[in-house]
């Protein structure tokens, strides 16, 4: 949690025994809307910074490292990625990226807050580029769970970019948020899914210290889904490994080689595109060490629609 202060620093509470400083320059404009409170912050140490709900969301000097890892393996690895779901995304940044494909007909982008996206749509152009704006681009201004029920598209790559975290609020009650992480969540996107269709998701820290929210929704994810890779990269504004999840019935996601990767992304006009992602990144993003390998496959905790949680905060490693 960041907390933002009046003076000349922010606070970032990395957990209740870590805390970092931020020098803070200005405040470059403050929102509250119906859902959440936003602020963009202009931090010497990391450059613009957004907040969201006094959590760090996004750095403009290492938000396209986020979003390429969170886009890109699943993108990559469809054969011919036409229509595309975002749940979440708020700032446009994930729907950047979807955009450099030149084979997306469609990109749908679904978040409940009209009035922040349209916040972002007006203030933020340097991140999301103009991708509110492309014909190819559809809003839908509503709950995620909602529009899926009711769409008839099956999609290629479905992308899940929620902002919230879970297990470090989670006690014995039941939180509506946990119902976009459920196993019968998951079981309505693949319901969704093309053939060969493929969903990735943002899944919270991972390292082999703080995991327990990311093997959460790995086991959560494989009981919709036959094949699920974990993967991570190094955040420089989280200051942490962040984990990633990609998952379908019939990719096999994982056995995609540096050099296939690279194929494709020279196939695909996207080698000048990309700042981060490459075939080599990718096959390091899913090299782990043993412990953390044997933690994410333990048996444990799977969400489930309309029940809290029984996880916490690091699951017993004993």
């Amino acid at each position: 949690m960041m907390i933002i202060s009046d003076g000349k620093w922010v606070k970032d509470y990395y957990d209740e025994n870590e805390l970092h400083f931020y020098r803070k320059r200005k405040s470059i404009f403050k929102k509250k809307t119906k859902f959440q409170e936003v602020e963009l912050l202009e931090l010497p140490a990391i450059g613009e910074v957004l907040i969201i709900d006094e959590e760090l969301q996004s750095a403009k000097m290492d938000e396209h490292i986020y979003h390429e890892t969170l886009v890109h393996p699943a993108m990559i690895s469809n054969e011919n990625p036409k229509k595309v779901l975002i749940l979440g995304g708020g700032e446009g940044a994930t729907l950047r990226e979807v955009l450099k494909y030149q084979s997306v007909e469609l990109a749908v982008m679904v978040d409940i807050d009209a009035e922040l996206v349209e916040f972002f749509h007006q203030n933020m152009p340097h991140w999301h580029l103009g991708a509110f704006d492309d014909p190819r681009t559809v809003l839908a201004l509503i709950d995620g769970k909602e529009y899926l029920k009711n769409t008839s598209h099956l999609f290629d790559v479905i992308i899940i970019d929620l902002t919230s975290g879970f297990t470090e609020r989670m006690q014995e009650e039941f939180e509506p948020i946990l119902n976009l992480y459920s196993k019968e969540f998951y079981a309505l996107c693949k319901s969704k899914l093309a053939p060969d269709g493929i969903v990735a998701v943002q899944a919270f820290e991972l390292t082999p210290l703080d995991w327990s929210e990311h093997a959460v929704l790995y086991r959560t994810l494989s009981s919709a889904f036959s094949r699920v890779t974990s993967y991570s990269t190094f955040i420089p504004s989280f200051y942490t490994n962040w984990g990633f999840l990609i998952a379908s019935d019939h990719i096999e996601n994982s056995e995609l080689s540096p050099e296939e990767v690279e194929h494709r992304i020279l196939e695909r006009g996207l080698t000048n595109k990309l700042r981060s992602f490459s075939g080599q990144n990718f096959l390091g993003m899913k090299s782990m060490p043993k412990d953390l390998q044997s933690n994410l496959r333990r048996p444990g905790t799977v969400i489930e629609d309309n029940k809290p949680i029984k996880v916490y905060p690091k699951e017993d490693n004993q």
